[in-house]
């Protein structure tokens, strides 16, 4: 998925941005750990930032 944030000029501040809430998939076939590599470029594909993270979706968190 590309998710597009908008254009932000440098500040000295810390910027940050959140993206919209999305629904996780459901039933027995959608469970199981799952890993997401993001990335950060720009407009001329410059690589900012990139980064790797896991998920799971479980029936039940006590397992």
């Amino acid at each position: 998925m590309t998710h597009m944030v908008g254009s932000y000029a440098p500040k000295n501040e810390i910027q940050s941005y959140t993206t919209p809430p999305e629904d996780a998939p459901s039933g027995l076939l959608a469970r199981g750990s799952y890993t997401v590599h993001s990335l950060f470029t720009d407009d001329d594909k410059n690589e900012h930032l990139k980064w790797e993270w896991t998920f799971e979706i479980k029936k039940d968190w006590k397992d």
